[in-house]
């Protein structure tokens, strides 16, 4: 891919695919200038109000997809996947990458190791799928009345 970093409104006609959006750009001390930036049409990042301290740290992101696990540790986050780019970094995120979020840390992978990724989801997927139908049937819900449930819920969801 190219590198679709900066350009001026009159400068640039978008590629197919991408469209031109102002970028705020400075450190939070300063006002900041407006750069001109070509984003991808999957990108969900208002480049305007998400200030980057300099080009290189604009970044581009996609919708993401959550995996939400239940968990009672208070430091567990969903697994999120999204498209990501950072087009004028000088590292290997110069291409549109998955970004893999897992409990804040975040893994970048490309086209094939996103593959691989998904080919080992798949089969985890299965196997969770596999045991499951190996436990006994869920017991019924007892009927609660409202009163019930809305103590259940202050509670934090405790039965």
């Amino acid at each position: 891919m190219q590198n679709h970093a900066i350009s001026t409104p009159m400068q640039s006609v978008p590629q197919p695919g991408y469209r031109l959006v102002p970028a705020l750009i400075g450190r939070s001390t300063d006002p900041g200038v407006i750069a001109w930036v070509q984003c991808p049409d999957w990108c969900i990042v208002d480049h305007a109000t998400d200030r980057a301290s300099y080009i290189e740290d604009v970044n581009h992101q996609g919708e993401p997809a959550t995996l939400n696990l239940t968990s009672d540790h208070p430091a567990r986050v969903p697994v999120e996947v999204y498209l990501s780019w950072w087009p004028a970094s000088p590292f290997d995120v110069a291409e549109p990458s998955l970004s893999v979020d897992v409990d804040s840390e975040v893994m970048i992978y490309g086209r094939t190791a996103s593959l691989a990724l998904a080919d080992q989801m798949v089969a985890f997927a299965a196997d969770v799928r596999r045991l499951a139908l190996t436990l006994p049937d869920d017991k019924p819900v007892p009927v609660r009345n409202q009163a019930d449930e809305a103590l259940r819920r202050v509670r934090g969801g405790a039965a």
